[in-house]
Order: structure tokens, then sequence, then C-alpha cells
């Protein structure tokens, strides 16, 4: 008698673990269409249901996690990875739990996920690991082919210009190529003409002459009623590392004292080349001050970084940072484009 109410408990367990697991995707649909205002549902209602939810997917999604980081690939698992809404909470959980792991075990487990991932899907993985992961990570082979593949296809490389190989980056030179001649200043910033513009910083990075020749006109064109130049081409310049380019922009900082007032109620207050240059130094120059696109060009923040620069005459150029440009500048509206056309 007493085993079997072990087993009819074991089966109970049992089934309620199949039933939250079978659910658990409709659960993330539902949750996301609480998320869009109804004006038929009460706010705390909705919240309420939403913190329901997530107490019920969470333990099911950080379970298959564990099995994913255990190399064990199950068929929920599986589902989870190629559901697009459920593979961003997935992913998401995934890579916070790989952060304490040595690079070369993410990348095995990163190999795996890959393997097993839509390609409609692959895409949005990388990126997310691109931002959040050690480069190295995604070095693996067929990664790297993939990225070869699809960008030679015609998807816009964008920041993954900047975790391929140096075979891969030689594989996709020619497209680069292609894709910097469609640049057009009377283009300004839309979306295409920043991936050419990406191209050209890509190649720059690499040498490509052209490519500086062309950012150095950039640069020493630059116009102050042009939301290109006061947001893109100084940052530009900076990321491809070129310390002739990298010149330039720190001679910006203490001889272009012109700016254009925005208003109070946005984030810098005025437009301001030295402001821009002295944020792309930050990014690029080892030690230099910590200066932030999104901040007010104060003048206590001016006064440190001309000293800062009289104190070192001379300096040392970061290299592989130009993935931070996509984190804390305006090249971060690069990723939701690139998520959206990598599916």
């Amino acid at each position: 008698m007493e085993r079997r109410i072990v087993i009819i408990i074991s089966l109970l367990t049992l089934s309620a673990t199949v039933f939250a697991e079978s659910t658990v995707i409709a659960d993330i649909r539902e949750k996301n269409r609480l998320r869009k205002f109804d004006p038929n549902i009460p706010f705390e209602e909705r919240k309420n249901e939403i913190i329901a939810i997530e107490n019920r997917i969470k333990p099911v999604i950080q379970k298959e996690v564990g099995n994913i980081i255990r190399g064990e690939i199950t068929t929920l698992t599986h589902e989870l990875l190629n559901d697009r809404e459920a593979s961003v909470i997935t992913i998401g959980i995934l890579l916070d739990q790989l952060k304490s792991h040595p690079t070369s075990f993410q990348t095995a487990t990163l190999e795996k996920v890959f393997g097993c991932t839509a390609d409609s899907l692959r895409g949005y993985l990388l990126i997310s690991c691109m931002l959040k992961s050690p480069r190295e990570v995604l070095e693996n082979q067929p990664i790297q082919d993939w990225l070869v593949e699809k960008i030679n296809a015609g998807l816009p490389a964008g920041a993954f210009y900047f975790i391929l190989t140096d075979d891969s980056a030689e594989a996709v030179s020619k497209t680069a190529k292609a894709s910097m001649k469609r640049f057009s200043k009377r283009n300004g910033k839309e979306d295409d003409n920043l991936f050419s513009l990406v191209s050209a910083v890509f190649l720059a990075s690499r040498g490509d002459k052209d490519a500086i020749r062309l950012l150095d006109s950039l640069l020493e064109k630059r116009d102050l009623d042009s939301m290109l130049d006061t947001a893109y081409v100084i940052q530009a310049a900076a990321m491809s590392g070129n310390e002739k380019l990298i010149q330039k922009i720190v001679s910006i900082i203490t001889t272009d004292n012109r700016s254009r007032w925005y208003g109070d109620d946005v984030l810098p207050s005025e437009a301001s080349f030295a402001h821009v240059a002295a944020s792309a130094c930050s990014l690029t120059i080892e030690g230099f001050p910590n200066i932030r696109f999104w901040q007010n060009y104060e003048d206590a923040v001016k006064n440190e970084v001309h000293e800062w620069l009289k104190s070192n005459p001379s300096y040392k150029i970061k290299h592989d940072n130009e993935l931070a440009f996509f984190k804390d500048t305006p090249f971060e509206t690069i990723i939701p484009e690139m998520i959206r056309r990598w599916k």
C-alpha cells in the first residue's frame, strides 16, 4: 500500500512537471501579451498576473539552463531555444550563468546551443553573446563560417565585424568594401548608411587606405548642423583605432569650441565636437578620463580632460575595444536594427 502511494505521488509530481514544462512557452507569450497596454484589463490585475507567470516559468527555464550547462539538450530546451519569445529569456539566463565559467567552457556550450538553434534565431543568440560574453567565445569555426556566409549573402554585418577572426575578416573584406562604397553623406544617419559607415570603420581598423581616407575626410568636413557628424563621425574614426585619426580627434578636444544648444530636456543638452571627441577618446585611449556621450560636458569635466592631456602628451591606444561603441554611444542604435534584420 505504501509503495502504491509513493508511486502515485511520484506520478503526480511528474505529471505536474510535464504540465509546467508543456505550458511554459504559452505562459511566456501570455506574459508578453499582458505587458502591452489593454484598457479592458486593470493595471494591477495585469501586474499580478505577470508576476504569477514569472514565478511559474522561472524555475522551469532555470532547470533547462542547468541541463544545457551540464551538456544536455532536452526536448523542452530545444523548444525554448527555437521559439522567438522564449529564446530571449532562455538566452539571457544562460549567459548570466555562464559568466562564472572559463572561456573554453563557454565556447563549447555556445557551440552546442548554436548547433540546435534555428537559423532565424541564431542572429539574436550571437548578438546577445557578443554584448555579454568574451569575444573569444564566438571564435569557434561553425559560428565564424555562418557569419561569413550571412554577411557575404547581404546581411549588414554591423557590430559582427568586430567578432570575426582574421580569416573570417579577410573572407568578408570584398563585401565590406562594396558596403563602404554605398556610404553617402547625403543619406545622413539612415540605418543603411550607418551600416556602410561601420564597414568603413572595420576596413580602416585593418589598414585599408580608402577607408582611412574616407573617415579622415569626414572628420575634416564635420558640420555642427549634421546629426551624422555630431553623433557618429568622430565615434567612427575613434572606433577604427587608427593612430592618425585618433590624433586628429585628440586635437578636436582642445581646438574646436563650437557648440549648438539642444535644450534642457535632452542629454547632452548641447552638441559639441569637443565633448564627442572626449567621449570617443574615453573608449579609445588607455587611462583617459571616463567621459560618456550621454552626459553634459560641464566646465569641471572639460578641465579634467584638458589637464589629463597636458599630463599625458603620449598615450596608448586601446585595441579590440570596438564593441564598447555599440553599448554607450549613438552606435548602440545599430543593435536593435541588427536584431530586426538578422532573423
